[in-house]
């Protein structure tokens, strides 16, 4: 069995881009991979179309060790937009291999080592404006099953805000707090964008609404972010 070909496709969700790659092998089979990376996915797709896909055709799947192992040796300059490459090419692989020998891929990686995994919504507000906006998308995330919500109330907050882009961001989380009830975990995701100040005084703001996390509050290079997150934790994963 050898692969034929590499193609990508770039798909719009609504608040950000996924790119998936889909490799076919002379049999038929076709292995499906996901290659996506926060504003970077054509910068990945052009990668997969101009340096990994001729580096991919002729090989056998089950030759996923060497094949994976040299284009992390070849790629030199290392980052993550040319791994995210690699690393779907190295999920559609696995895919196919499952498909081949007619087995799940997490039996072939070991098996199963517990019946369930928590899981937690994330990118579920795109389009919220309001504290009102928000509860509202909430409570969908709720009616879908799930028990706990990541989001980020903070706008484009950069480092420093003003008494009124605080009030505005503990409004956001007070009102998805009462909007879910108080068993839902609520992930307040920050992005790196505060100073170590005015992310310990969201932090405190943040506590009362008992967040399950606190996540990357301060700009790189700040040394306090740990504990600056843990001070403000509720519950860790």
């Amino acid at each position: 069995m050898k692969i034929i070909r590499l193609e990508t496709f770039l798909t719009h969700a609504g608040l950000r881009n996924y790119l998936f790659l889909r490799l076919t092998t002379d049999t038929g089979l076709t292995g499906i991979g996901e290659a996506s990376l926060e504003w970077q996915e054509r910068a990945v797709e052009c990668l997969l179309q101009d340096w990994v896909e001729e580096r991919i055709l002729g090989i056998d799947p089950f030759d996923v060790e060497s094949v994976i192992g040299g284009l992390i040796r070849d790629q030199y300059q290392g980052g993550p937009t040319i791994l995210t490459a690699i690393s779907g090419v190295e999920i559609a692989l696995w895919d196919l291999i499952g498909k081949a020998c007619g087995q799940p891929v997490y039996k072939l990686l070991g098996g199963r080592a517990r019946e369930q995994l928590p899981a937690y919504a994330n990118g579920w507000y795109g389009g919220a404006r309001t504290p009102a906006d928000y509860a509202e998308k909430a409570r969908l995330v709720v009616a879908r099953g799930y028990t706990a919500m990541k989001f980020d109330p903070f706008g484009t907050a950069w480092k420093e805000m003003s008494d009124d882009a605080i009030q505005a961001a503990e409004a956001i989380v007070a009102a998805v707090r009462e909007s879910v009830g108080d068993k839902v975990d609520l992930m307040i995701e920050v992005h790196g964008r505060l100073s170590v100040d005015c992310a310990i005084e969201m932090g405190r703001r943040l506590a009362p609404f008992r967040p399950a996390w606190y996540e990357d509050s301060l700009e790189p290079g700040s040394a306090e972010g740990g504990q600056t997150a843990a001070a403000v934790s509720h519950r860790r994963w």
